[in-house]
């Protein structure tokens, strides 16, 4: 059996969600010391083999570290692939230039090998990353996370998004992530209805609220899994740490037998083909390269007028004398 966790640690700056802590705005820049260790110490009880983060600092002066690297290196496990939220394509770019918000990130860790990584890019809102990883349970299972817009139309257009990437995949699935439901469940229907995703929330002893965590009253995280995936456990742990609560989930991927189909038989809707990393980095090139030739005119227009103010200025003085 595999044991998975999902919990949006909200970069550690120990906010449990009442809205007069979101006055703290220092806590942006200098959260509370250690507060990285204790999330550890009570992950350790539960000793997971797969652990999603969201909103995971991975090295800004805010942490001072790479997060991932050091909840991996803690945990004992050496696989792990992290991500910035921020596309390299378009005006968002220029995040990966802005101090903290190019260290803002979601992540896997696992004790178990990893292999086939790619990255998804949406082609709305601001946090448009999604994680595609495989992992070897031993059996092949490809995990998605994803971080959903705030406004409600942009995630909708995520949504439909997602059912492309879901159906793309032949293996069992698991997507996770926080999807910022604020309406609730019934803004995910369109997805559940057009994959072979389930959600298994009704497994635990509560409503799987994960936030405010001081006093959980949304379903906003999610943990949704393929058909093949058996989910054991799904609750919510008591943990403290965030403004979410995190999601563990035991499972076991159920063997494929040779007169069932695979994963993907679902037929894909119309919709937006998600880019690929490679496409959104191929954009980004040619963006910095055109950016490169507009520098470059304007030097060579600098200089030309420069050239000419000086010949002029040299006219002028050999008149006067």
């Amino acid at each position: 059996m595999v044991r998975l966790i999902c919990y949006n640690v909200e970069y550690c700056e120990g906010m449990l969600g009442d809205w007069w802590e979101y006055l703290k705005f220092w806590r942006t820049f200098s959260p509370p010391p250690h507060l990285d260790q204790r999330i550890i110490k009570a992950l350790k009880t539960r000793n997971p083999g797969i652990l999603a983060l969201v909103e995971v600092d991975t090295g800004s002066f805010r942490a001072k570290k790479d997060e991932v690297k050091f909840f991996a290196q803690e945990l004992g496990y050496k696989n792990f692939i992290e991500a910035v939220k921020y596309p390299l394509q378009g005006w968002l770019r220029l995040f990966h230039h802005v101090p903290i918000l190019n260290k803002q990130a979601n992540a896997i860790i696992s004790k178990y090998r990893i292999s086939d990584v790619r990255y998804h890019v949406f082609h709305e809102g601001t946090k448009r990353v999604i994680i595609e990883v495989t992992v070897h349970v031993p059996e092949r299972l490809t995990l998605l996370v994803a971080h959903l817009a705030l406004g409600a139309q942009t995630r909708r257009e995520q949504i439909h998004e997602l059912v492309g990437i879901v159906n793309s995949i032949h293996n069992p699935v698991i997507l996770m992530g926080d999807f910022n439901t604020f309406h609730g469940e019934s803004e995910i229907l369109y997805l559940l209805k057009h994959t072979h995703l389930h959600h298994r929330w009704r497994l635990s002893p509560n409503e799987a609220y994960t936030e405010p965590a001081v006093h959980p009253s949304r379903r906003l995280d999610y943990v949704l899994t393929s058909s093949r995936i058996h989910v054991r456990h799904y609750h919510v742990l008591n943990f403290k740490f965030s403004d979410h609560l995190p999601l563990e989930v035991d499972f076991e991927v159920m063997p494929l037998h040779h007169d069932e189909p695979h994963e993907w038989h679902t037929p894909i809707p119309e919709f937006k083909k998600s880019y690929h990393y490679t496409r959104w980095m191929h954009e980004a090139k040619d963006d910095i390269k055109q950016g490169v030739e507009k520098y470059r005119s304007w030097r060579a227009e600098r200089r030309l007028l420069k050239r000419l103010t000086t010949q002029n200025a040299k006219k002028q003085n050999s008149q006067k004398r």
